[in-house]
């Protein structure tokens, strides 16, 4: 049975705590987790590039010079795209907000799922408990880091009554602070551990419909 490192803030000991359930017994399909990274990545996009064609560009629409006799090509108006600061033919344009790719819910779960298994078999899940801090502090941040002997990156996973503690792990690079709920199979992947305020361990435990 896969287990998950549980430290405690205030001592300082490590202990273990048995995982169980779907969330940490999924065998994890990479097909289906590639499905939903490429989904969440592509989702995040808000696709609003946008270039000008050549009718909204400023310049004038009268021919540039006349068609022979010139010794030159022949040619157009300044907005042609074939011209230095004329239009473009073909770019980007804002597109719908849901234009991004889509997955089930049901290999969406299992994505995640699986992830949360591989990392928990792989011992690297770790719940912190007993963790208060009663003003932003950076430093006390880092000794629980170091007491915990994680190597980064992290993915920290808070609740919204940890307000003191994201305050205080922010500013650590190799730690990424999220709420519970704004993470994904993308976030989890990125991490080399991951570890949940007991609080955010609860809320997982007790939702069954994912993250």
């Amino acid at each position: 049975m896969a287990q998950a490192q549980v430290f405690d803030a205030r001592s300082g000991s490590m202990s273990q705590l048995d995982l169980s359930g779907p969330r940490f017994e999924t065998e994890p399909k990479e097909y289906v987790i590639h499905r939903a990274v490429v989904a969440e990545l592509d989702n995040k996009r808000q696709y609003t590039a946008s270039t000008k064609g050549r009718n909204e560009v400023r310049g004038s629409g009268a021919k540039l010079w006349r068609q022979k006799g010139t010794g030159r090509a022949r040619v157009g108006d300044a907005q042609s795209p074939t011209r230095h600061g004329g239009g473009i033919w073909g770019g980007p344009k804002p597109k719908p907000a849901r234009y991004g790719k889509r997955i089930n819910r049901k290999e969406a779960r299992a994505a995640f799922d699986g992830v949360l298994s591989a990392k928990a078999a792989d011992g690297e899940l770790y719940i912190l408990d007993s963790l208060a801090f009663d003003k932003p502090s950076t430093k006390q941040a880092k000794e629980l880091l170091r007491g915990m002997e994680v190597e980064g990156p992290v993915l920290l996973i808070l609740t919204d009554d940890d307000e003191n503690v994201a305050l205080s792990f922010r500013n650590l690079p190799e730690v990424a602070v999220v709420g519970y709920g704004q993470y994904g199979v993308y976030e989890l992947l990125r991490a080399r551990e991951v570890v949940f305020s007991r609080a955010a361990y609860g809320r997982l435990t007790r939702n069954e419909e994912g993250a």
